[in-house]
């Protein structure tokens, strides 16, 4: 289960704090195991994460992309390769499709706010198709971005 810490319970509103347990809940391999988040101070970081410590820190107006990339982040070396990039892939693909409200900045940083809302549900499919690119070969990354580039 999540344990917010006192700072975060502190700064948190109750929607919010819903909402980070509800992106977690997609998260299956993190149940029983004792995470922590924490809160960040408005900032250039959105979030962070240490995996060592089972801990994230978000902002308290972080959207669910955020907090399932740092979500993601605990399950890197664990099924997950390591990395930015494929943080992203991995969250996007795992968000139900109604939940994508942020651009993943690590795959689409260049993206205009437009395309990124035309394109969720196609971005979504095609980084799960990424993952299963992986399984035979390991420029999926490189693969992911020739197909979104051909998404207008």
């Amino acid at each position: 289960m999540i344990r917010f810490t006192s700072v975060a319970e502190a700064k948190f509103s109750p929607q919010f704090k819903e909402r980070v347990l509800s992106v977690y809940s997609l998260f299956p391999e993190l149940r029983g195991q004792a995470i922590t988040c924490g809160f960040i101070c408005r900032g250039h970081v959105l979030g962070t994460a240490r995996s060592w410590q089972k801990q994230i820190s978000l902002q308290s107006s972080v959207g669910n992309m955020t907090i399932a990339h740092e979500l993601t982040h605990l399950l890197q070396g664990n099924g997950v390769p390591h990395g930015e990039k494929a943080c992203d892939i991995w969250a996007v693909a795992r968000l139900p499709a109604e939940m994508l409200d942020e651009q993943p900045y690590y795959i689409l940083r260049h993206w205009q706010k437009g395309r990124w809302l035309r394109n969720r549900p196609a971005v979504k499919g095609l980084c799960a198709q990424a993952i299963k690119v992986r399984e035979s070969r390991r420029t999926y990354i490189k693969w992911l971005s020739g197909q979104l580039r051909q998404l207008h």
